[in-house]
């Protein structure tokens, strides 16, 4: 994806969050955030999109925006509302900067192109989240699926301790595949066609949501080693 679709993808997930929350209770629970109710997610998402917006063109030396410094969430409501607002500036301000403007974040890329990214997949993973609680879900473009389990595996580290194996994933929709080898040092991913100890196969939509605990392995075509395939998966969940 380019740098301009994240940025749609962010303005349009966003847009689609608050209408889905605008007919919920905020007091909802969101299964798929356990510890959360509607109002705890969208808290998180507004707050989100603006300590984003503080680190897009914040020199890396300086480390991060203090969350302290974020303006509090408003009441009722009015919090609905208050996540396509904070999703815009961001995407303006992630216009106004470019994809190459040097930026902190917590990986080897410093740049704003990071956070285009990496805000984009969040919104879209919460606008599921909160359909979800309040009804069907819509899924994923296979694209954006496809592009959030390939940032997923190169950003979030998973140590399945004692444990060495292979899992090989595969996107039916979209071109997508990746091999994960795990030893004591943690994940290791190539992009690649493999066979592995366990395999995932299927839209890149399904694949996402297991990939991230969202669904059970069973709705993608699964193959090899059950327990292998739940342990990684359980250590992969955040």
């Amino acid at each position: 994806m380019t740098y301009d679709e994240y940025v749609a993808t962010l303005r349009a997930e966003a847009e689609a969050f608050a209408a889905a929350a605008t007919d919920a209770p905020l007091d909802r629970h969101v299964p798929s955030c356990p510890e959360w109710t509607v109002a705890d997610l969208a808290r998180h998402l507004g707050i989100h999109h603006r300590w984003v917006t503080a680190n897009v063109g914040r020199p890396p030396a300086d480390g991060p925006a203090s969350l302290a410094d974020r303006a509090s969430p408003p009441e009722g409501a009015a919090l609905v509302g208050w996540i396509p607002e904070g999703a815009d500036a961001l995407a303006r301000h992630l216009e106004r900067t470019g994809p190459a403007a040097p930026s902190w974040t917590w990986t080897g890329d410093q740049t704003a192109a990071f956070w285009a990214r990496r805000t984009a997949i969040e919104t879209s993973i919460h606008r599921w989240d909160v359909e979800n609680a309040v009804g069907a879900p819509a899924g994923f473009a296979p694209p954006v699926a496809a592009d959030a389990i390939d940032e997923f595996l190169s950003i979030m580290p998973v140590r399945v301790a004692g444990v060495g194996g292979t899992i090989h994933l595969h996107t039916t929709d979209t071109e997508g595949e990746w091999l994960v080898r795990l030893d004591d040092g943690g994940a290791h991913v190539t992009r690649e066609h493999a066979k592995g100890d366990v395999a995932l196969r299927g839209p890149a939509s399904e694949l996402l949501l297991v990939v991230l605990g969202r669904r059970t392995p069973s709705s993608v075509d699964r193959f090899g080693d059950d327990a292998l395939c739940a342990r990684w998966l359980e250590s992969a969940r955040f």
